[in-house]
């Protein structure tokens, strides 16, 4: 893990072609890990990685957004996805 915590995680759904910004996750120390659903279709993955938590296999565990910094670097570790990606958009949107 990095010393520098993501703030913003942002899920794209790559399913139509175009890219297709489907849901946030924002941390911060005050409020904890966020999630907001852009797109009610495509961000169905999203919100199942915050109810359910993200498997990090590097660490072999499932990591839930109570962990904060953790659950962000989770996020940034899945790379295995064919039709979603995650993109870290601390320092403003990627796409």
């Amino acid at each position: 893990m990095t010393d520098r915590t993501p703030t913003l995680v942002t899920l794209y759904a790559y399913a139509s072609g175009e890219p297709k910004r489907a849901t946030e996750f924002r941390w911060s120390e005050d409020t904890g890990v966020t999630v907001t659903v852009v797109d009610p279709e495509w961000g169905v993955v999203g919100k199942q990685f915050y109810d359910e938590g993200v498997l990090w296999r590097e660490q072999g565990r499932r990591v839930r957004p109570s962990e904060g910094p953790a659950f962000m670097h989770a996020l940034l570790s899945r790379t295995n996805m064919s039709y979603y990606g995650l993109v870290d958009e601390s320092d403003g949107p990627a796409v």
